[in-house]
């Protein structure tokens, strides 16, 4: 006995229990590592209690224990095995049973929920060695999908060019027997019309020149130069002008930069140079479809499988990318990848915040950025290696099949089995929870008594995702909260990615950190964005994801204003830089926060809809951003701070969810309003339901 009490000694952690306080006699303490107890007349004082899902643990409530305590101060002396005290272990026996009864009772009849999935995690240490792990494989499926979104950056890089001439391309002057080269030629004007020394031409004319030669790109003399194939310098450099054709769907390119990118494939040049563009419009509406289908599919069949199922389509749409040869083609099949690329990218960020704890989520939602600006990083080192849209292609595909392989070893998320109210998953869910146990070595009560809310149960039966956010849009405060949202993702995505265009356009001399270091500058503008995520993980610990998030827009819209009034080149650049590193802590922010005030049973697809209403403000980011070409160059930063401002007075509509637990149910989405009160009186709470089944009644539901 002795040992028993000792094993059951105070400094043990404590279970975790969901109850009235009027319960608290009858909820029993289990013992989180099970005491070695010979077969003897002890066992007597311990009754089994079965596990709903199989398990069977020796329990022994407070009050027992206590009561034994008693009983062996004030019979030191006597005998274990004595009459008087035998009849004092049957009455024991007796109790504990008939307490164990009722507190099965309570359980059913009250609907308790014995231990709560965000104990679980804080018992299974929250963030150790098995979510290490599970994040590593989700960095190796992100990498790839960066690239993959990235990449248009390479494909959409527009070569100098210049009409192909039979008998006079750059190969064969240079490389025959002439008695001149290719450079005499391009300055001079035997083929090509020059731009006149001095001139003030418009962007859209300026651009019909080469910037090295000044040289035309799309025109070329009308003369039959078959005839002076074989003529010598002094024969053809004075020949007279005539007048200009277009270049009949051959160009040369020049390979110094890139040797091949899209546009140079197809021919994407002169007077297709517009689309070029279809290029990224297409992956953005995959992006936008992405959001919607990844959401549906990973809440209804799990977390892992939407995970692998899109690995797996990702993988053959980026095989079939690279074997088409048809422009129109490619932009269907990038629009495909996209939306696979965006629906696994959405389940694998829900799942990371799923089985992490609370008091680590908000360094590993930051943490989960880093894979994109490792992306940015890597496809500037491959551009630079290889020169090439293709090899920069296939070596991400290749990089995605390590990638697929390695997500077969994904466990699921013991948060959204729990949460499907099916005795198969119950089960699942507890065998993945004593595998992390065990993996990251802490103990567990060898019966989880893993029991729903009575809501989820009743939840699962009665409804479909579809009335589920019908449902979700009764309470007043989740409309206020959504409309909030919906309009800081779309500000925050218009705002980034238009400081990601105009920063990214290099013909600016203003906005290019080394002259003509075209892979230095893409690689400088995704390293950048680490040292953000890291200032980002200490500010959401220190002050909240409310604060944060208020903080980053605010402090954006303030470094766009100063470049506003910006005279200096050099002092506009910085400014620009560094409203983009606040807009990018937003995104990192907003991400952690929308997944907080979801709730589980709706939380993948909440976050697929913002994630859709963003790429809205994405979508009209490229348009906001060559506004200075037609009107004056700072009318796109007025644009971009005025939207950050408001955006941050948004903010404080929304509660706070720091330390809080995942909400798994809509009704614990609601109680998130007040933050200050972790726990609602009675009343509280009947009138919060009343004004939900109100609504609900007008809207036709039951």
């Amino acid at each position: 006995l002795q040992s028993l009490l000792l094993s059951m000694g105070d400094d043990r952690p404590s279970v975790h229990h969901v109850g009235t306080e009027e319960n608290e006699d009858f909820l029993p303490q289990s013992l989180y590592a099970e005491p070695v107890i010979t077969q003897s007349d002890t066992d007597l004082f311990i009754r089994p209690r079965p596990s709903p899902l199989g398990a069977s643990t020796p329990v022994l409530n407070k009050k027992m224990a206590e009561y034994l305590e008693e009983i062996m101060e004030g019979e030191e002396q006597t005998s274990l095995l004595s009459e008087p005290r035998l009849n004092s272990e049957l009455e024991i026996k007796n109790q504990h049973y008939q307490q164990q009864k009722q507190y099965k009772r309570d359980r059913i009849d009250k609907k308790l929920m014995a231990i709560d999935y965000d104990g679980i995690l804080q018992l299974t240490g929250g963030c150790r060695k098995w979510q290490i792990i599970m994040y590593a494989i989700i960095t190796l499926q992100q990498i790839p999908h960066a690239m993959f979104n990235l990449s248009v950056v390479y494909m959409m890089y527009t070569p100098e060019h210049w009409c192909k001439v039979p008998g006079f391309t750059q190969a064969e002057v240079n490389e025959g027997a002439r008695d001149y080269s290719w450079q005499q030629i391009s300055k001079s004007q035997v083929i090509f019309p020059l731009k006149a020394a001095n001139s003030n031409l418009s962007i859209s004319d300026a651009r019909k020149f080469t910037k090295s030669g000044g040289f035309a790109q799309c025109s070329v003399y009308d003369r039959e130069y078959s005839l002076y194939n074989e003529s010598s310098w002094n024969d053809i450099k004075g020949l007279p002008r005539t007048g200009e054709v277009g270049c009949k769907g051959n160009w040369e390119y020049d390979t110094t930069v890139m040797e091949k990118t899209v546009v140079s494939q197809f021919n994407l040049v002169c007077d297709d140079n517009m689309s070029r563009a279809h290029l990224h419009l297409a992956y953005s509406l995959g992006y936008l479809f992405g959001c919607v289908v990844g959401g549906i599919v990973s809440d209804k069949y799990g977390r892992q499988f939407a995970i692998f199922f899109y690995a797996f389509i990702s993988l053959f749409f980026g095989i079939v990318l690279y074997l088409t040869d048809n422009f129109y083609v490619f932009l269907f099949i990038r629009f495909c990848l996209a939306i696979s690329n965006e629906a696994g990218d959405i389940a694998a960020y829900v799942y990371c915040m799923e089985i992490t704890g609370t008091e680590y989520r908000s360094i590993v939602g930051s943490l989960m950025h880093a894979p994109w600006a490792l992306g940015y990083a890597l496809l500037a080192l491959l551009g630079y290696l290889t020169k090439s849209w293709s090899a920069i292609h296939i070596i991400t595909v290749s990089a995605h099949f390590v990638a697929l392989i390695a997500i077969y070893w994904l466990d699921e998320s013991p948060r959204w089995l729990i949460v499907q109210n099916k005795k198969s998953h119950m089960i699942k869910a507890e065998s993945i929870i004593r595998k992390v146990c065990e993996i990251n070595k802490t103990t567990l009560p060898s019966d989880l008594g893993i029991i729903k809310h009575a809501e989820m149960e009743k939840w699962k039966k009665e409804h479909t995702t579809l009335k589920q956010f019908m449902t979700f849009y009764t309470s007043k405060k989740l409309i206020a909260r959504s409309i909030s949202l919906f309009f800081i993702w779309a500000s925050t995505a218009l705002v980034y990615y238009g400081l990601v265009i105009a920063l990214s356009d290099q013909s600016a001399p203003e906005r290019s950190v080394f002259k003509k270091a075209f892979f230095i500058n893409n690689a400088i503008a995704g390293m950048l964005e680490l040292p953000t995520l890291a200032i980002g993980c200490v500010v959401l610990m220190r002050f909240g994801r409310k604060n944060s998030l208020i903080f980053c827009l605010f402090f954006s819209a303030v470094s766009l204003i100063m470049a506003i009034f910006a005279n200096d080149d050099v002092f506009f650049l910085l400014a620009m830089f560094l409203g983009k590193c606040f807009i990018q802590g937003a995104f990192n922010v907003l991400y952690i926060f929308t997944t907080e005030l979801s709730p589980t049973v709706l939380r993948n697809s909440f976050i697929g809809i913002n994630s859709m209403i963003s790429r809205l403000g994405s979508g009209a980011s490229g348009y906001v951003a060559i506004l200075s070409d037609v009107t004056f160059p700072k009318v796109p930063m007025i644009i971009f701070s005025g939207l950050c401002l408001a955006a941050s007075l948004c903010v404080f509509t929304l509660p706070e969810t720091i330390h809080s637990p995942l909400p798994d149910t809509i009704w614990d989405a609601v109680k998130l309003h007040n933050p200050r009160k972790p726990c609602m009186s009675g009343e509280e709470e009947e009138m919060e339901k009343e004004e939900m089944e109100e609504e609900r009644g007008k809207n036709g539901e039951h």
